[in-house]
């Protein structure tokens, strides 16, 4: 399964009230990180969030929320996600013996995110 989502830089909230919605404590800490990033960053992390649920075939009404679905970053930089709640216990019914890889790319202008369960 593959889910993908873009989105233009210009039209993110990344006012505290917004990411605290979308995300964990250790996503809130990375996005605040750079305030000179903090618009991609959010934006990255709300697309990743997005692709892991078309992914998953789990949108609007499947009780999966944001904070489901939480993204972390190796030492070397690589994203990774970890799934909770709703999410997991569907990635366990569904793909039990797979795993989500998430890639992650943004610019001034856009940001977007690919996640594939192979």
């Amino acid at each position: 399964m593959i889910g993908i989502d873009c989105l233009e830089i210009e039209r993110v909230d990344d006012g505290d009230k917004f990411i605290e919605k979308i995300a964990l404590k250790s996503e809130i800490d990375y996005v605040k990180k750079s305030s000179a990033m903090r618009k991609q960053r959010t934006a990255a992390l709300f697309c990743v969030k997005e692709a892991v649920m078309k992914a998953l075939g789990m949108g609007e009404g499947s009780g999966v929320v944001f904070k489901d679905i939480e993204l972390y970053h190796l030492s070397n930089g690589k994203p990774e996600v970890r799934l909770h709640g709703r999410a997991f216990e569907e990635f366990q019914d569904k793909f039990s013996n797979k795993k989500i890889e998430v890639s992650i790319s943004h610019t001034k202008l856009m940001a977007m995110a690919v996640a594939i369960i192979a």
